[in-house]
């Protein structure tokens, strides 16, 4: 009798289809990032008849981790990988009576080629396949705006790869000068996509190059290719966008404008300020992210998955202000409707919802260009540095100190940052010189 595993153990096809279903999850195979000492195996998920909602199905291994390189085990996980697509496609679920998937499984067997071979020999992948595959084994341990930048940036790159007829070529064919002549020659484009003249920054273009140096890294720990031809581009030297700090007397100004005008984006600045929050970190955070009692939030940061931040006094009493209690724990801190509430749009928006009302009072107040929301943070290190300085501590105490309020790793990384801000300056020399100029 076949069996849904003798399928995919045994039975190679090559025809499937690709289009995603609602009710299950596209197949995917997990390589414990190339490391042969745990188990590898394909994984999807498929909705559950009296949940209705997609439930985690158990892993396929079959055999494959009897295998001792990472091409044996991708080559076999791959074989079973697209197999259950094709079981999939064709209606299989695994919530089903057995003889039903047996005359599935019957059907697909008699429709199978007497070539066994299911996919391309690991030295026959050409670029876009061998590209598009690196995705698919990323995709999963990417956050939401990741899988947003790198999708983008190789559909940009597999374009032009199609336009210079270079994406059926082996991926072992392509140069590292025609990467590098792709990410020398990328484009602006307008307001309304279209393409302009004008070259993007370098921050936009070492962005594509981290993007496609994460994918070919993927190959590599695949075996797919012997290295990485990225990691040879440099990259380009950026000019980060400066904040610069405000002056008391601008805080001052903002907080008496704010209060008459917006009280709600003063909440928002306040976030920055006492909690060393970025702006979209603010915008991620949720109710349940709030633990008033024990004096600590909850936040997705730029470099951890989550960290956990102290809720000092001048924040708590804005919190209480804003009645928590009241809402639900997936609630979001700050809406667009000037409460917690629900909020599906994506970070990008809810950011640029706060810069736009921050906007009008910057026009207001006169402020300088690049005086913007992050400048909050900075002014807060800065005055906190100056305070703690001004007690007549060592600069390694203060420094020690102001660590545990803006977070920073290491001494050198504060120091540098500090510098950068201009809160870290030489005192007077004036008395120093020797001559008048």
């Amino acid at each position: 009798m076949s069996t849904f595993n003798e399928i995919l153990q045994n039975e190679y096809v090559i025809e499937y289809n690709l289009k995603a279903k609602k009710d299950y999850s596209q197949p995917k195979v997990y390589d414990a990032n190339g490391d042969l000492s745990k188990r590898w195996y394909v994984y999807y998920s498929y909705r559950e008849p009296k949940t209705d909602k997609l439930k985690r199905q158990p892993p396929i291994y079959k055999g494959a981790n009897r295998f001792d390189t990472k091409a044996e085990r991708l080559e076999i996980l791959m074989a079973y990988k697209l197999a259950l697509k094709k079981l999939l496609s064709q209606g299989y679920s695994p919530y089903e009576n057995y003889k039903v998937t047996e005359a599935k499984i019957e059907k697909i067997e008699k429709e199978a080629i007497k070539d066994k071979s299911l996919l391309p020999k690991t030295n026959e992948y050409n670029v876009r396949e061998a590209l598009i595959f690196a995705l698919e084994q990323k995709l999963p341990y990417l956050s939401r705006r990741g899988k947003i930048n790198i999708k983008g940036n190789l559909k940009r790159f597999l374009t032009w790869l199609k336009d210079q007829k270079l994406d059926i070529i082996t991926i072992k064919e392509l140069k590292r000068r025609e990467v590098s002549i792709f990410l020398n020659t990328i484009k602006k484009y307008d307001k309304h996509r279209n393409l302009t003249d004008e070259p993007v920054n370098a921050k936009t273009r070492n962005g594509y190059r981290t993007s496609l140096s994460s994918l070919f890294s993927q190959l590599v720990s695949d075996d797919i290719v012997a290295y990485n031809i990225i990691t040879a581009i440099k990259k380009l030297k950026e000019n980060p966008k400066k904040h610069k700090s405000y002056t008391d007397s601008q805080i001052r100004v903002m907080r008496e404008y704010m209060d008459d005008n917006d009280p709600y984006l003063r909440k928002f600045t306040q976030f920055i300020a006492y909690a060393f929050l970025r702006n979209v970190e603010v915008c991620r955070l949720k109710v349940g992210d709030i633990d008033l009692e024990n004096r600590r939030l909850y936040v997705q940061t730029k470099t951890e998955a989550q960290e956990v931040v102290p809720i000092i006094e001048s924040l708590a009493k804005v919190i209480e202000q804003m009645e928590l209690h009241k809402y639900k724990s997936t609630d979001f801190i700050f809406s667009d409707s000037e409460t917690c509430g629900e909020w599906n749009v994506s970070e990008k928006t809810k950011t640029n919802h706060f810069y736009d009302r921050f906007a009008i009072m910057k026009k207001e107040l006169q402020l300088d260009t690049d005086q913007t929301l992050y400048s909050f943070k900075h002014t807060a290190a800065s005055n906190l540095y100056n305070s703690l300085a001004s007690e007549g501590k060592a600069d390694e105490q203060v420094l020690t100190e102001l660590m545990s309020f803006t977070r920073h790793k290491t001494k050198s990384q504060l120091r540098k940052y500090l510098r950068g801000i201009g809160a870290s300056l030489a005192k007077d020399y004036s008395n120093k010189y020797t001559i008048d100029f």
